[in-house]
């Protein structure tokens, strides 16, 4: 699987990820890491990522 393809599927797993899941059993650790991780990449993201990286900010805009 090359990186330009597995970014998409990851970003659609998490996403479906997160709407399976109650809101009480989410695990708010985990978050804070994938939040400080997608920071990290978004500072200067590759062109593979912009798209991840504009609905991260969009989420966080909605905190």
């Amino acid at each position: 699987m090359d990186f330009p393809r597995a970014l998409p599927l990851f970003s659609v797993a998490l996403g479906a990820t997160l709407l399976a899941t109650p809101m009480t059993g989410l695990p708010f650790a985990e978050l804070e890491a994938l939040n400080r991780e997608l920071g990290l990449l978004c500072s200067n993201p590759p062109r593979e990522a912009l798209a991840v990286c504009r609905i991260h900010a969009r989420l966080i805009r909605t905190m």
